[in-house]
């Protein structure tokens, strides 16, 4: 919300307790942060790790110069649709990843990689760079996915995965999240196409997700595509990160007129995580922005306190934000306060 108006929450709110729970909000120049409450929707911007510096730290990056073989297995540990796995279509050099798939006589022999049993990853923000087989090619199915590693209704976040027909196409691609329903093998699942102008193969684009207790959100190219904030559909367990090369089935099957073999390739695996301290709740007043120690809390109670001029603020917390008192964001400045639905984010 802009104005060119300096005014802060007015005397009849001033003593009015503004919490901010179970959503995200965003500001700009001087208003009253309840109309603010009322009016922001998330998809409308994402705090990826270059918005929010201060409480993303990098966890994991790979470069692909070579096969890291401590994060990743280069056979994943089930096979999806028709390929049969082989580490020999597993190559990484010079800053690329390739998953190769050939035909040999009936059979399609490709390539994967996964991090079970080696590394599980939580919530935060995961993103890679990937380039697709080339589109007219219709059975190509895989991407860049997560999963809990356990059979029937495991937890799943799909970040990018075009099946047989996405491919084909080339302009399109699947994502989804799904959660284990309690006492049963059945998932609560999520998914949808998402649909661009650009040819995916011609050359590499990132994809992304922002995994939280309180939304997922997805991103091609820095840019939201996607979000979900239906919590009975956000996984809230662990999960192992896989990049696989499978062969679909059905009328997304290979053809006639598919061209083996094909590659896949990627660049540039990295996963920020958020720094947390959710057992400590933050209460002060004049509250000192500048030299704060970024992290999620417990809580933050903030009363009469001013966002320095021209800077982006971000603050997080497990359970709630309160604002007290008056609460004022210069003009040129940004305020975004976010809460976790009273999990932490670790």
């Amino acid at each position: 919300m802009n104005t060119h108006e300096h005014r802060s929450i007015n005397k009849e709110k001033r003593k009015r307790i503004v919490i901010i729970q179970n959503t995200l909000i965003k500001t700009k120049a001087y208003c009253s942060l309840l109309l603010i409450f009322l009016s922001m929707h998330l998809s409308t911007y994402s705090q990826t790790p270059t918005a929010d510096p201060n409480h993303y730290v990098l966890d994991t990056y790979d470069n692909f110069n070579t096969f890291n073989s401590s994060l990743w297995n280069s056979t994943p540990y089930y096979t999806w649709g028709q390929e049969t796995y082989s580490p020999n279509n597993v190559t990484a050099s010079n800053g690329v990843l390739t998953l190769k798939c050939e035909k040999i006589g009936n059979n399609y022999i490709s390539g994967g990689i996964e991090t079970v049993n080696k590394k599980d990853f939580s919530y935060g923000y995961f993103e890679i760079e990937s380039k697709t087989p080339p589109s007219g090619n219709k059975g190509p199915w895989g991407g860049f996915w997560m999963h809990s590693g356990a059979g029937g209704g495991a937890n799943e976040l799909d970040i990018f995965e075009p099946n047989g027909l996405d491919n084909y196409y080339g302009t399109q691609y699947h994502i989804g999240l799904g959660v284990n329903l309690p006492n049963n093998n059945d998932t609560t699942w999520h998914n949808t196409i998402v649909s661009t102008n650009q040819n995916l193969s011609s050359g590499f684009h990132k994809y992304a997700v922002i995994w939280t207790p309180g939304y997922v959100q997805y991103l091609l190219d820095d840019q939201p595509v996607y979000e979900v904030v239906n919590q009975s559909y956000i996984p809230t367990h662990s999960m192992y990160v896989f990049l696989t090369f499978q062969i679909d089935t059905d009328n997304r099957a290979p053809d006639a007129s598919t061209t083996f073999p094909l590659f896949w390739r990627y660049k540039n695996f990295k996963y920020y995580k958020l720094k947390t301290d959710c057992n400590t709740s933050i209460v002060q007043s004049n509250f000192n922005f500048i030299n704060h120690d970024y992290k999620v809390y417990k809580s933050y109670t903030l009363t009469n306190s001013t966002v320095p001029a021209n800077f982006n603020i971000v603050l997080r917390a497990k359970d709630y934000i309160q604002l007290n008192g008056e609460f004022t964001i210069p003009l040129g400045s940004t305020f975004t306060a976010i809460t976790h639905r009273g999990i932490c984010p670790e």
